[in-house]
């Protein structure tokens, strides 16, 4: 009996020992940024081999577009297009990366010569539609949004597009629910995001746009107009210090980020914060030196300072571009007037002199307003229209 038992378990741990032999692994699971990073491993490896140059960095263009370096994929793109001029894809694939880098004429051109080479896809016409809405070309982006939405009911960025045509014609709920559902298609639409905060401040829907701008910064925490958003939250909510530091952060991000840098600007100008004026306005004058409030702005500020010699300088470069221009020239009068007492020869004379009994204590400054916004007033049935 027990031979037959030990005869048993020899039989059966043999058996064990076979299926071990045959069993097949568990597959081991990449994250989606290990795939693409192997990807372009190998992508790039081929390259540099000369195999399939052109399709190849048509592939590694794909890869970067997904991971939103579009600087990378632009450079790839270019490189399969000087390869082959002639693949309506290439064209579709570097006009979509245009489009993320804001160079809307070039997307474009590109979107045109892919639909010249007979590209068919609802890629294609959405791209179409969202620059023809973006160039108030409503009728155009109408038409081929119908033709995309047709072909591809269920894509996000047709989605987007349809919010924003429904944002220029006033209709601000349904854009808004638009948007909310290209972003619950495509999570990481930033554009979505955006223009979503953006019309529900406009509605003051601060509490709604606060929440909504909270989720998208933990989605993408390296975005500048995204802390902008945050800021103009906070001003609305007058809390113009907690604005501003959200502001600042967004300058960080990107130090050419002109509209958060004149919010600053205007910030620290009513907080009576000079020198933070002064430094604001030195990096607009590097982004956009012909700016029509620049050197007065900067005159003023340098006369708060105490700086009045500065600050002659830039009243007299504003009155020599628009001698009718009276701040400027309330300006010149007033810090001849203080500059007088520690030199005589700054007194008035002239035509300045006429000026020396006005109440300049009573003069308005305006605000620096960024250029190209996009302007959503409010009517009486809580609609935002684009004008």
């Amino acid at each position: 009996m027990l031979l037959l038992l030990a005869c048993g378990g020899m039989m059966s741990s043999c058996q064990s020992d076979a299926r071990n032999a045959t069993r097949i692994p568990p597959v081991v699971k990449k994250s989606k940024a290990q795939s693409q990073n192997d990807a372009l491993l190998s992508l790039s490896d081929l390259i540099n081999r000369n195999i399939d140059t052109d399709i190849n960095y048509f592939k590694r263009a794909k890869i970067y577009f997904e991971k939103e370096q579009y600087t990378e994929a632009l450079a790839d793109i270019n490189e399969a297009i000087d390869e082959k001029d002639n693949i309506g894809d290439y064209f579709l694939a570097r006009g979509k990366i245009h489009r993320e880098l804001g160079q809307l004429e070039n997307a474009l051109e590109d979107a045109q010569r892919a639909e010249a080479l007979q590209q068919n896809s609802p890629d294609l016409y959405v791209l179409l539609a969202d620059i023809f809405q973006e160039r108030n070309l409503y009728r155009d982006a109408i038409r081929y949004l119908n033709q995309a939405m047709l072909m591809a009911p269920y894509d996000a960025s047709a989605y987007y597009v349809k919010g924003m045509l429904l944002a220029h014609k006033g209709d601000s709920l349904s854009c808004l629910s638009s948007l909310q559902t290209a972003i619950n298609l495509n999570p990481r639409l930033l554009r979505a995001y955006i223009q979503r905060e953006t019309i529900r401040l406009k509605l003051h829907q601060i509490d709604d746009a606060l929440i909504g701008n909270t989720a998208a910064i933990k989605r993408f925490p390296e975005n500048a107009e995204l802390y902008s958003i945050r800021g103009d939250v906070y001003q609305l909510l007058s809390k113009p210090d907690t604005a501003l530091i959200f502001y600042e952060k967004a300058v960080l991000i990107k130090p050419k980020y002109a509209e958060a840098l004149f919010k600053i600007v205007n910030i620290n100008l009513h907080l009576r914060y000079y020198y933070k004026t002064l430094v604001g306005l030195q990096q607009i004058q590097k982004i956009d030196p012909n700016h029509d409030q620049i050197n007065f702005l900067m005159g003023y500020c340098y006369e708060k300072l105490g700086d009045y010699p500065k600050a002659r300088e830039y009243y007299t470069l504003v009155t020599a571009k628009d001698s009718a221009d009276q701040q400027a020239r309330y300006g010149l009068w007033r810090v001849r007037q203080r500059g007088s007492s520690f030199n005589p020869a700054l007194q008035e004379t002239g035509e300045d002199a006429e000026y020396r009994l006005l109440d300049t204590s009573r003069i308005k400054i305006d605000l620096i307003q960024p250029r190209g916004t996009t302007n959503l007033s409010i009517d009486s049935s809580r609609k935002a229209k684009i004008e």
